[in-house]
């Protein structure tokens, strides 16, 4: 086996403390999504949105790799591995991952307020600045480019996800199996991503309740991130060396 694509959602990193999108109790609850993850919102209230996501990215520094994580870094010793995420976390990198792509942004990154996705049409007014950072963005933090105040890297909803399609159509030919870890199936236009593989000869799907209508040729595993990720690592790893 050669190449393998693992694409995951919030469920991957749920047992590592963080929250999914949809559950009780969950890192929404008591946000109006218009008010924290929009870009309306960011015209509104900045200093909620910073507040909102400075609570994200203090939360996410405590949490640690969990099994399903420490799972895929060693497949990727064994194969050629590429994580496609919706998460914002870098778990995955915690672990050892090398290639992740992180279509929804990641917490450790911030922008230019004006980068693409909020900024006006005219490509003239848009500022491509984005950089790592070791600390949460606040109000008075600026685009070192352009002077604009920074926000967080993270896709909000109404802006555009980080497909890769290139690069996509150049690797769906030569992927021998697909993975898809903790998500819903449902979000789009990262659940295309099930169907665009859907030519794979080997696909999986993990998830504690499975009962999704684009899982037609998954061989379908119930259960938890932790607990079913390593049982599959192990097969892959038992079958193809």
């Amino acid at each position: 086996m050669g190449k393998i694509v693992i694409f995951s959602g919030a469920g991957l990193s749920a047992e590592s403390g963080i929250p999914t999108f949809r559950d009780a109790g969950g890192l929404w609850e008591g946000y109006r999504i218009e008010d924290v993850a929009t870009p309306f919102g960011w015209i509104r209230n900045k200093q909620l949105v910073l507040d909102f996501y400075e609570e994200r990215f203090l939360q996410m520094q405590k949490c640690k790799p969990n099994a399903a994580h420490l799972a895929i870094a060693d497949l990727s010793s064994y194969f050629d591995v590429i994580c496609i995420t919706q998460n914002i976390d870098t778990l995955l990198e915690q672990a050892g991952v090398k290639e992740v792509w992180h279509l929804h942004g990641r917490i450790d990154y911030h922008k230019c307020e004006w980068h693409y996705s909020i900024g006006p049409i005219d490509a003239d007014w848009q500022c491509d600045y984005r950089a790592a950072t070791r600390s949460p963005t606040q109000i008075g933090d600026l685009c070192p480019k352009c002077n604009r105040q920074l926000r967080p890297d993270v896709v909000w909803f109404g802006e555009a996800v980080d497909m890769r399609t290139d690069r996509l159509y150049e690797i769906v030919s030569q992927v021998d199996a697909f993975i898809g870890v903790g998500t819903s199936a449902t979000v789009y236009p990262a659940a295309n991503l099930l169907r665009f593989f859907g030519d794979v000869k080997e696909k999986y799907f993990i998830d504690p309740n499975p009962a999704y209508d684009v899982l037609n040729g998954f061989t379908v595993i119930e259960g938890t991130a932790a607990q079913k990720v390593p049982e599959l690592v192990a097969v892959l790893k038992a079958k193809y060396q």
